[in-house]
């Protein structure tokens, strides 16, 4: 898969992806993800939107879910070793 990184805001904790090619269920896939103070003191909630225009009848992408939740693990990994 080829993806391109849209933007990445340091100091608004978002970053932006757009999948150029490799991906034959959608015509087109964008997505942001942003990073804000959870309600809880300590915690992080994180925001993902997407645009998509799928192939056919191939619906929403419910597989991004999962790809999602493993690369939020990843990062509060990565933030609690640093």
């Amino acid at each position: 898969m080829k993806e391109r990184v849209d933007f990445f805001d340091d100091a608004n904790k978002a970053l932006g992806f757009t999948v150029l090619e490799g991906d034959p269920r959608y015509h087109y896939f964008s997505a942001v993800m942003k990073f804000v103070p959870g309600a809880a003191a300590g915690t992080t909630d994180a925001i993902w939107n997407s645009t998509y225009v799928p192939v056919g009848d191939t619906g929403p992408p419910e597989h991004i879910k999962q790809i999602g939740i493993l690369l939020f693990k990843s990062l509060a990994n990565a933030a609690k070793a640093n």
